[in-house]
């Protein structure tokens, strides 16, 4: 792992938080999917790099560090693999990178699957700030 990458996974990190938190204000039809959602997602990355997103009354509010008592957690011990996931790297689907153990997640497997929705549209809108 270099300070490259792991720079690159906090500053990703704290940008997909800061995306999701705008918009659960912004998109309406993205807070409309929000509805009666209660959770705590939490990511730990590597040794030393955590952040959780508390999704609550159709809002959702990410924070640094370690959730008290998160209902999903992702770990990903390697801050390379991390880079990887986040950025699409790679030519693995999820079911690939967990079965590789690059990607370990504790939480109900149906829960996780309604929750899809939210990276997803983080990556559809950020599709569009390259001008596409």
């Amino acid at each position: 792992m270099s300070k490259e990458e792991k720079v690159s996974v906090r500053v990703l990190g704290a940008m997909i938080g800061y995306a999701t938190e705008q918009l659960s204000i912004i998109d309406e039809d993205f807070k409309g999917k929000l509805k009666g959602i209660n959770e705590v997602l939490q990511w730990k990355i590597g040794d030393d790099i955590a952040y959780y997103t508390e999704i609550k009354d159709q809002t959702i509010k990410a924070n640094d560090g370690i959730a008290s008592n998160p209902t999903i957690t992702f770990e990903v011990p390697n801050v390379s693999d991390a880079l990887a996931l986040f950025t699409q790297r790679g030519d693995q689907d999820i079911t690939q990178i967990i079965s590789a153990g690059k990607l370990k997640i504790n939480g109900d497997a149906a829960k996780v699957q309604q929750l899809g929705f939210i990276l997803e549209t983080v990556g559809e809108y950020m599709q569009g700030m390259g001008g596409d």
